[in-house]
């Protein structure tokens, strides 16, 4: 019979026996939170290796590092944030949290990200941030995106959620931003089934998400002299995440060469079609690293076509758009319908109307996402590979 392929972003990806030793440790030792053992601050010393920064700051999801992010840059009540339309909700929720006011730029339709002249056309006296999103692990132009924030004196925050490994000349992305954020959830090219980590190299902003994470409580002063600095969430990480996630830093540049190994191999086999159906394009001085492999076509109709024939005739399923279908601003009642569910919020009076993004409503329309991981063999790769290229010539020609 002949093997279905399923697009699935969440698969086991177990711990090897010989990584076992520090979840078993921290097992043993009934030490899981955050303060009661080195687990956690040793493993925040090796990311802000990896990352090449001077602090990473763990805590309980992308999302949550996002928040600790924002508490961090203390921006005022009201500020607009200017993002994406095309990401995880995890982008907004957080802005919304803190009575900011979330700011959709539209993206460039063939790297899926935001760039500067998107950014600076939503540009407002209001601004307070800017966001990059590094979709599917593809890195944006960070050298305009750094130039423009500069020039308008803006904290630039990098979501690295995606792009774990990613680089922008030479260095991981992560390390561009004033203060940048990523995700550990189970889909994650590391994982430790949920989690999050915030970068920055500024001290000031460090301490402030360390314990912006942590209920603003001054872990650093004696206990009878501690406080509540400000008001903060409790999103503490712990050490049995930490165990978990530890082993996996060492093997990830393996694992992104894995993934690449298996996107060139897509790529090389729809080179022929190119006129027909697309990959996202990874601009000069990036490295990509493949979350996923996002592909597209000129109109939603040979997109539907093509994939229902994948799925009936080949045994392939495929993901809509960006494993959703539609933007932020239009999936997501809290945008939809501000004035309701955003009641008494500097948001709430805002409107996020259909054609806010053009580019990014077109592009969800005819984009796909096609069955792709470092798990697949580079022959069932190939396998998945002649498939699309058998219903492409089914459906294009």
């Amino acid at each position: 019979m002949k093997k279905r392929f399923e697009f699935s972003l969440q698969y086991p990806k177990p711990l090897e026996e010989e990584e076992l030793s520090d979840l078993l440790s921290v097992a043993r030792s009934g030490l899981f939170s955050r303060y009661s053992s080195s687990f956690v601050p040793n493993l925040e010393s090796e990311l802000a290796d990896y990352y090449g920064t001077s602090h990473a700051i763990t805590c309980t999801s992308g999302t949550a590092a996002l928040h600790g992010a924002l508490v961090a840059l203390d921006l005022p009540p009201g500020s607009e944030v200017v993002m994406t339309p095309v990401a995880d909700i995890g982008v907004v929720l957080p802005v919304i949290y803190e009575n900011l006011i979330p700011v959709f730029a539209d993206i460039d339709p063939e790297t899926y990200n935001v760039d500067a002249s998107t950014v600076a056309r939503v540009l407002s006296e209001q601004t307070g941030a800017v966001i990059a999103v590094h979709l599917a692990g593809n890195p944006g132009n960070l050298d305009a995106l750094q130039k423009l924030c500069e020039a308008k004196n803006l904290p630039l925050l990098e979501d690295i959620s995606q792009a774990h490994g990613a680089e922008w000349r030479n260095k991981k992305v992560g390390s561009f931003g004033k203060i940048s954020y990523g995700s550990y959830q189970q889909s994650k090219q590391i994982t430790c089934g949920e989690g999050g980590v915030i970068l920055t190299n500024d001290q000031e902003l460090a301490h402030r998400a360390f314990i912006g994470v942590d209920k603003g409580w001054r872990r650093d002063l004696p206990l009878e002299d501690r406080w509540y600095d400000f008001l903060a969430p409790n999103l503490r990480f712990n050490a049995l995440q930490a165990a978990v996630l530890r082993p996996q830093i060492g093997r990830l540049d393996a694992l992104l060469l894995a993934r690449t190994e298996r996107a060139n191999l897509l790529k090389e086999m729809l080179g022929e079609h190119a006129d027909v159906v697309s990959p996202q394009r990874i601009l000069e001085h990036s490295k990509h690293a493949y979350y996923s492999f996002p592909l597209f076509v000129d109109d939603r109709s040979t997109r539907d076509s093509l994939l229902t024939t994948l799925d009936t005739d080949y045994d392939v399923y495929c993901a809509l758009g960006y494993a959703n279908p539609q933007t932020l601003y239009m999936c997501v009642n809290a945008l939809r319908d501000p004035s309701r569910f955003g009641r008494d919020l500097n948001y709430s009076s805002r409107k996020y109307p259909s054609g806010t993004c053009p580019q990014a409503e077109d592009l969800l329309q005819r984009s796909f996402l096609i069955p792709f991981n470092e798990t697949f063999s580079m022959e069932e790769t190939r396998e998945v590979g002649s498939r699309l290229v058998s219903a492409i010539r089914d459906v294009c020609y």
